[in-house]
């Protein structure tokens, strides 16, 4: 009996002194600003210059260490000098930035490491289009950052982000539709996302591996099935839902159109540019996990960009092919491949991406 009471005793003091303890390291140790790095202007965002901060995709994504150079662009702890004028400029948005990962684990960090001859630079950012990547590419050359090769990681997030989300005069700086997300960056952080920092990290990997375990149970009650649930989105449910049935909220055919029809254009601005200064230029597609579940029956991602390389005469690289035989060879292809509940790739996502990367356009020239 009395061993019990020294053990409640032991509980209710954890559990009154443990709150005190997240609220001091929350306040005077840890004090994380999950945007710390990220410039917000009214209608423009993009990384600070020379900044070591931190970043939290969503609340179910773990809290990374970012760290910018002198151009504002993510890169590594050390950026290590090559000794080398090849320049690899890789253009994207959140799986290319590498949400929720060190830059080490993500795909432009894993090349960067492996790929000695070539100096890596990551101008990606969430929900950067085209539109962006076209800005980006004109002002790095402006700068005297001259490409070897120009790497476009099309998303297919981007038809949304170029018919509802981006705008501008070809030689304007890009511009959101919308201040949405400078006037969040105004607002106060809550009590909870600024004193409780140490419970909010570790609830985020228990859930994290909640997920995963609940993933990896569902899928073998599939009986060989391996099509486990997965997560859709609005952005891209446009490749096997016909845009009239989806959320007229966020789409509807002017969107849809207006998307397709400035992907192309810009993409065609970026292989022009890229031709011009004498780099090739790679479009690089992969799939989201529910285009690996549910295919392509309404938009053909694969022939969208193939038509786009024929025309533009830019060398496109297909990694859906390699990504459906791991579907068929892996029965937990989707939580080996993708953060569970969400499109992100994951750390192993990112590195099957990189090995083909390594060899679709470094290894075989």
């Amino acid at each position: 009996m009395k061993k019990s009471k020294v053990v409640l005793y032991n509980i209710l003091l954890f559990i009154i002194l443990f709150p005190i303890f997240d609220i001091i390291a929350s306040n005077f140790f840890l004090k994380i600003d999950d945007t710390a790095c990220h410039k917000i202007e009214r209608y423009y965002y993009e990384l600070k210059k020379n900044c070591v901060g931190n970043y939290k995709f969503k609340p179910s994504f773990p809290s990374v260490k970012v760290y910018t150079d002198e151009y504002g662009l993510r890169t590594g702890r050390e950026k290590i000098n090559k000794g080398t004028d090849n320049n690899a400029l890789i253009f994207g948005d959140s799986m290319t930035y590498g949400v929720g990962l060190k830059y080490e684990d993500t795909v432009v960090g894993i090349l960067d490491k492996k790929i000695s001859n070539y100096n890596f630079y990551n101008f990606a950012m969430s929900s950067y289009s085209p539109t962006v990547h076209l800005y980006k590419l004109q002002q790095a050359i402006i700068k005297n950052l001259y490409p070897k090769k120009v790497i476009l990681l099309l998303d297919l997030s981007d038809i949304y982000d170029e018919g509802a989300r981006w705008y501008n005069n070809d030689s304007s700086k890009p511009q959101l539709k919308s201040d949405f997300l400078f006037q969040q960056s105004l607002k106060k952080q809550k009590f909870t996302h600024k004193n409780l920092q140490v419970s909010r990290f570790i609830t985020s990997v228990i859930n994290s591996n909640l997920r995963v375990l609940r993933n990896r149970i569902k899928n073998l009650d599939t009986s060989g099935d391996n099509n486990p649930e997965v997560k859709t989105s609005i952005q891209g449910s446009y490749t096997y839902k016909d845009i009239k049935s989806m959320n007229t909220t966020y789409w509807n055919n002017e969107i849809f159109n207006l998307g397709v029809k400035k992907v192309r254009k810009k993409i065609s601005d970026i292989s022009n540019l890229a031709n011009n200064n004498n780099s090739e230029f790679y479009l690089v597609i992969y799939p989201w996990g529910e285009t690996l579940a549910l295919g392509q029956k309404s938009f053909n991602w694969e022939n969208f960009a193939n038509e786009i390389c024929i025309t533009e005469k830019c060398n496109l690289v297909n990694t859906f092919p390699d990504f459906r035989d791991k579907k068929r060879n892996d029965k937990f292809w989707y939580s080996n491949l993708y953060f569970i509940g969400d499109e992100h790739l994951n750390k192993k996502g990112n590195q099957f991406l990189a090995r083909i990367l390594e060899n679709e356009i470094f290894e075989r020239n």
